[in-house]
């Protein structure tokens, strides 16, 4: 992984790492729910190996699935867990971009509101949204920041790291 993000980063190409905090042997989160119930010392000894090279490697950004981390938290998939993304930024020190996986996966959109996830996910930890419904989840954030539920200084925090990233690829003026 680190000599994959270093000449990635050579050429210019940013790279999202995928999918934290790793799938195992879990079930498709495209058709439905997958639960990890394997220990933290799992993950620290085989999966996060990977997401440590790579993010010592300098990659700007992680994708976070939906695979539900019981040893971290039993009722939220990983996507929308404050506890998985806090291990994300602290255990593991990533200060990059934090992706959602795609939120309208079954793990995910089963019965969801696009817009409330959207919001959700946000207020996890995560800092870009992968969604097939943008319009409903940016009426969702203007909403959640109306009603005090999102604060604009959260925003700011996606936002700067978001264009941190962009000015590290050469893509802002």
């Amino acid at each position: 992984m680190r000599a994959v993000v270093t000449a990635s980063r050579q050429q210019g190409l940013g790279c999202v790492l995928k999918h934290f905090p790793g799938y195992g042997n879990n079930a498709d989160t495209h058709v439905g729910e997958a639960v990890d119930r394997r220990p933290l010392e799992a993950f620290e000894s085989r999966d996060f190996l990977p997401f440590e090279a790579g993010i010592e490697a300098g990659a700007g950004a992680v994708m976070v699935s939906h695979n539900t981390m019981c040893c971290v938290d039993e009722t939220l998939p990983a996507s929308l867990s404050p506890a998985v993304h806090a291990l994300l930024r602290g255990e593991l020190g990533f200060d990059g971009v934090v992706v959602s996986d795609d939120l309208d996966m079954a793990a995910v959109a089963q019965g969801a509101d696009q817009g409330e996830l959207a919001v959700a996910a946000l207020l996890a930890g995560n800092d870009l949204l992968c969604t097939g419904s943008p319009l409903e989840a940016s009426q969702a954030l203007l909403r959640a920041l109306d009603e005090g539920r999102l604060s604009p200084e959260r925003l700011d925090q996606s936002v700067f790291r978001i264009l941190l990233w962009k000015a590290s690829l050469g893509l802002l003026p």
